[in-house]
């Protein structure tokens, strides 16, 4: 091999590396874009030849890519996902099953499923709202359904009644005010998800025992007792935790609940309600799709309800750089790369809701770059042509 061959290999190396330069300009702007570097290979006659053999040139031993996390964009998408750290998110063409990896997260809904382009998000199902341990990963699934209405079988009251009340003088009447020492009233669902209160009146009956009295919208379901202790705290509450009322709505009749006065005190000071809560609640509209920063997908409702549909699986491998790119932002695991790395407490990294992760590419280094590429591509068509001057200089002799 000649000189004017020898510098060929080095136009064409040159231009393999503008290439890939170029690319990598063109794509400083796309999403999730991973930019691309080019190695190059001297070349000898014979790796067991003389130590004085010459050289033939250079040759692209290989072209890879650059995983570096590049920046990110606030976006206020709630299915645009960045990833804090390593990791990929997993997404199947559902034609071909094909599994591919990508950090553009820029997704949306298609058709009930998560989508990238045509290809389906992966990730964990929730099963009645959690994630069974050990579970495959699978598609991401979202539904735009109403959420039914969930009946109250729960409430949960804390008060505090005044040690210093006494004993009214006459029977409890709730007409009649001075029959009781204090009322609280608390909102339950029936399975319709029509609103019903609940009022509880609480009748001292001797030194730290009270009767307490439940009303379901006026009409008596039931009656119990409480205790406490010299200290002021409930020692016991007794037939309170299986009641039932009768709803006129249409809705299933009898309703039962319980009712938990747990962390109710009677020091001295005023009657007061300190905390009620009630589980149920009345139907929701679908709002749309909320994903935090483990991952787990919930579907939002108009109702402030939310429910889980799955978490979002985070792939990691041991050598990033031996991905297939296919385009697309994608890639697909090799022998080289090793199998995904996949958990469902995403370990790997985490999720930042309402972010892209833009391309890795620095333009300013990408263009001295692509300088130095032009002038090693035009040192050696010098070389080239020295040869070929050269060599009519020797034909003419």
């Amino acid at each position: 091999m000649g000189i004017g061959n020898i510098a060929d290999t080095g136009m064409r190396a040159a231009m393999s590396n503008m290439e890939v330069i170029s690319h990598n300009i063109a794509n400083a702007n796309t999403i999730g874009f991973k930019k691309s570097f080019i190695n190059f290979a001297d070349i000898y006659p014979s790796a067991n030849g003389a130590s004085n053999q010459i050289g033939l040139g250079v040759d692209v031993s290989s072209v890879n890519q650059n995983f570096a996390t590049g920046s990110y964009t606030y976006t206020n998408q709630p299915l645009d996902l960045g990833i804090n750290g390593n990791g990929f998110f997993i997404v199947k063409d559902p034609s071909s099953g094909q599994i591919s990896y990508t950090r553009a997260g820029r997704f949306e809904p298609k058709q009930g499923y998560i989508t990238f382009g045509n290809h389906r998000l992966q990730g964990f199902t929730a099963v009645n709202g959690t994630i069974p341990a050990g579970s495959s990963i699978t598609d991401l699934q979202i539904s735009n359904a109403s959420l039914p209405a969930s009946a109250t079988t729960n409430v949960q009251i804390k008060v505090n009644l005044d040690s210093n009340s006494t004993v009214p003088g006459s029977v409890f009447d709730p007409n009649d005010s001075t029959s009781y020492n204090y009322q609280s009233t608390a909102n339950i669902y029936d399975s319709l998800g029509n609103t019903h209160a609940v009022t509880s009146y609480y009748v001292k009956t001797a030194a730290n025992n009270w009767n307490v009295n439940v009303y379901v919208d006026g009409v008596s379901v039931g009656s119990g007792s409480m205790t406490f202790t010299t200290s002021g705290q409930l020692s016991s509450s007794t037939g309170l935790g299986s009641l039932s009322y009768s709803p006129t709505t249409g809705a299933t009749s009898p309703q039962a609940f319980a009712l938990d006065m747990t962390g109710s005190t009677q020091y001295g000071s005023a009657n007061s309600v300190n905390l009620t809560e009630a589980n149920g609640y009345a139907p929701g509209l679908f709002s749309g799709v909320n994903i935090d920063s483990d991952g787990k997908v919930y579907m939002q409702y108009t109702n402030s309800q939310k429910l889980l549909a799955g978490q979002v699986a985070i792939a990691n491998f041991q050598s990033p750089e031996g991905l297939i790119d296919i385009g697309n932002m994608s890639w697909i695991a090799s022998a080289d790369s090793g199998s995904a790395i996949v958990n469902q407490n995403n370990s790997i990294g985490n999720i930042r809701t309402g972010y892209v992760e833009l391309s890795n590419v620095d333009l300013t280094t990408e263009m001295v770059n692509l300088l130095s590429a032009q002038h090693t591509f035009q040192a050696n068509a010098q070389v080239e042509n020295t040869y070929n001057e050269v060599m009519q200089t020797v034909i003419k002799l």
